[in-house]
């Protein structure tokens, strides 16, 4: 075999009375062979996995080369190359799967960081616990415990599509195998009454009242913020008191949608009866103006420790003293685990 320097301009040899050149691309893998064949020039493509003609005869070996050119560029769009560092899994992780995931924003730059650092120069044939447990290390220096579990979830997730999905040459997952000392359980907001005059006043005062009402509605339902933006009016039944969340699934789960119907609260039936728009979506503002909207007023209400995903513990905790059950809570939280269900109810915030 004569292999060119480049992909298509390689010399042709002699083999068994037939002219051939063959071809590879730039991992050196064989793509296609181009040999004479009677009055043309045939071009066979040997790639693995490739869906579409595997040869064609043209007259001239030019247009077999252009051909074959247009099939490799395909291929490389269809199969990429298998990653063969932790840093090279990164990357096609966040221009693939990472795209369709709920948290893609907040998980891109930890994933650069890591990318760019020593440990994603580390081939993933290589990568040892040993090589987490520094980065672990290095992490703990500059967030809290529970910001690098997070980020290790994500890891173990990419290291596996890699392996199961990309081909990459591991045995074994040592992210699997870390531990991350220190990780609290979830937190315990204290709020009062007075607390929520504040805030919500705050919140009425601005010109744009999506951020009031948005608020409200995380009291009465206790649903995340991603929820809240994406649910439109016909998501909700008002005849049979319900409404219906769609939601992506973390990395953790995978990249599909999960659908739940939820019981419609009587305080948010009200709430959303006073809102004017009653087509599109029930909260029309943007993610990122959501959470400065909300960020200027807990600060100027005194509440600098308070943030939005609190709203959750405290709906949930106050579902608790009005005297539901798990299973009446479960169903509109969409916790899936009691355990986790007891890690959002705080009995002291409903006082």
């Amino acid at each position: 075999m004569i292999r060119s320097g480049c992909p298509f301009s390689g010399p042709l040899f002699h083999f068994k009375g037939r002219y051939l050149e063959v071809h590879h691309t730039n991992d050196d893998t064989k793509m296609a062979t181009i040999r004479r064949s009677g009055n043309g020039w045939q071009v066979l493509i040997r790639r693995k996995n490739y869906v579409g003609p595997r040869s064609r005869t043209f007259l001239s070996r030019d247009l077999a080369r252009t051909w074959a050119d247009a099939v490799e560029d395909r291929t490389k769009n269809i199969f990429p190359d298998i990653p063969l560092t932790l840093g090279e899994a990164i990357f096609q992780y966040m221009n693939g799967p990472l795209l369709l995931h709920r948290s893609a924003e907040s998980e891109k730059y930890p994933l650069r960081v890591t990318a760019e650092s020593w440990l994603g120069n580390i081939p993933l044939k290589d990568l040892q616990i040993r090589h987490f447990a520094v980065w672990r290390d290095e992490r703990l220096m500059k967030v809290k415990p529970n910001t690098v579990m997070r980020e290790l979830r994500i890891l173990r997730v990419l290291i596996d599509w890699a392996r199961d999905e990309r081909g990459a040459e591991i045995k074994d997952n040592p992210a699997r195998h870390l531990r991350v000392r220190g990780t609290g359980d979830a937190r315990a907001p204290f709020f009062t009454n007075e607390d929520e005059k504040r805030l919500i006043f705050e919140l009425s005062k601005m010109s744009n009242q999506n951020h009031l009402r948005l608020t409200k509605l995380a009291l009465t339902t206790g649903f995340r913020r991603s929820e809240l933006l994406s649910l439109t009016w016909r998501n909700i039944d008002k005849k049979n008191n319900r409404i219906h969340i769609l939601r992506k699934e973390c990395a953790v789960r995978g990249v599909s949608n999960s659908m739940r119907i939820v019981p419609l609260p009587l305080n948010a039936k009200k709430l959303l009866r006073s809102f004017e728009s009653k087509k599109g979506k029930v909260i029309p503002i943007t993610e990122g103006a959501a959470r400065n909207g909300f960020d200027k007023a807990r600060k100027k209400a005194g509440l600098e420790t308070l943030r939005f995903h609190d709203l959750r513990h405290i709906a949930i905790s106050r579902m608790w003293s009005s005297g539901m059950n798990a299973l009446e809570i479960s169903a509109c939280s969409g916790h899936r685990d009691i355990k986790m269900l007891m890690r959002y109810s705080h009995f002291q915030l409903s006082i």
